[in-house]
């Protein structure tokens, strides 16, 4: 099985914020991690919760 990088998972999943594909939660965590990371351009300052939850929700949207 191939990871994405943490750089990917935030860009791919900048592109389920404000949608319906999301909880409120989410889109709220989401937009905090985008913000946090540039983008997804510098992942260094996130915590392992913060990696899980994003690992979590990349793969229930992005995962086979």
């Amino acid at each position: 099985m191939i990871v994405a990088s943490l750089n990917t998972m935030v860009r791919k999943c900048a592109g389920l914020v404000d949608t319906t594909d999301v909880s409120d939660w989410e889109n709220q965590f989401l937009k905090s991690v985008i913000e946090k990371t540039g983008e997804g351009n510098n992942t260094t300052s996130l915590t392992e919760k913060q990696i899980s939850v994003l690992e979590r929700i990349y793969g229930k949207n992005f995962a086979g």
